[in-house]
């Protein structure tokens, strides 16, 4: 038999079985190739991923959120709807705390300092007043985020449960949990006529990455890096909350309190809505080197 005679009858035996048993011996392949190319096509998915939940749809999750409380109205959104929750400790306190004075007012903006212990009382007043003015007051972390596990920071699972800690403040009138650094600097006007443009009904996760790609590839590119702050409304911190503790354990194995928030917000299947605002600078080098020559060369 010629070999165009062996094509031709292969060929017809994929289009037209002779026997019953051959039509279901062909289905079985195909089927069993479907799944194999649909399982080759899974496991790339799943290794060039970097969301910890790569399967969680995106759609509508910040849709339909109904309102709880009175403050859930048409008013346009200022500074006194904003719980700020800052990452410190005792140790660094007296020293950064000169800026949140620069955005701190004591009349408007409300929030604390998370810390890790008491400062030394000889060393700040009343970890309240600085040179500067009025610093951003402090309150103790509780001692409950001792009990969970990590691999690399201790620190970092005390500092992702700020946000656990601020939202059960239960303070009134709270549409937005800005988290940030000790050193982060907010221009509050600005954040204000930033977050005013979302819905604060609606879940949302607002940030930026950082302007390092190494830092961006070793965490992730979907993630708000916390030296820039980000922001988390109101009904999207009432489900965190919820499920944090479980989350922590879960991602023990991070580094960053940042990346912890990240991966538990992913796990809601929130994604990060990037706003450039929130600007990570990241420091190598001589760093005042680097700002003084973007200053001359930006004017």
């Amino acid at each position: 038999m010629s070999p165009r005679q062996d094509l031709l009858k292969t060929t017809a035996y994929f289009i037209s079985p002779e026997k019953p048993r051959d039509l279901l011996v062909l289905i079985a392949r195909t089927a069993l190739l479907i799944c194999l190319f649909t399982s080759i096509l899974l496991v790339l998915y799943v290794s060039f991923t970097n969301r910890p939940c790569p399967f969680c749809r995106f759609d509508s999750i910040n849709r339909n959120i109904e309102p709880e409380t009175d403050f859930f109205d048409g008013a346009p959104t200022n500074i006194s709807h904003i719980v700020f929750g800052i990452g410190g400790s005792a140790k660094t306190w007296k020293e950064r705390r000169a800026f949140s004075s620069l955005w701190y007012d004591v009349n408007s903006t409300r929030g604390y300092a998370w810390l890790d212990e008491e400062p030394d009382k000889n060393r700040t007043v009343n970890g309240y007043d600085s040179e500067a003015g009025k610093s951003l007051p402090y309150r103790l972390s509780g001692p409950e985020w001792t009990r969970f596990k990590y691999s690399t920071s201790r620190y970092a699972v005390r500092i992702a449960r700020i946000i656990y800690d601020s939202f059960n403040l239960k303070l009134p009138n709270v549409r937005w949990f800005v988290m940030g650094d000790d050193d982060t600097v907010f221009f509050t006007h600005n954040l204000v006529s930033v977050l005013a443009r979302y819905d604060h009904r609606e879940m949302w996760y607002i940030g930026g990455n950082s302007e390092s790609i190494e830092q961006n590839v070793m965490h992730a590119y979907d993630m708000a890096f916390g030296g820039g702050g980000f922001a988390v409304s109101y009904p999207l911190a009432k489900k965190l909350v919820k499920q944090l503790d479980g989350c922590l354990e879960k991602y023990f194995y991070f580094f960053g309190s940042d990346q912890r928030i990240w991966a538990c917000i992913s796990d809601i299947g929130v994604p990060l809505t990037k706003e450039p605002g929130f600007h990570q600078v990241y420091k190598t080098g001589d760093f005042a080197r680097q700002v003084l020559f973007k200053v001359d060369f930006d004017e």
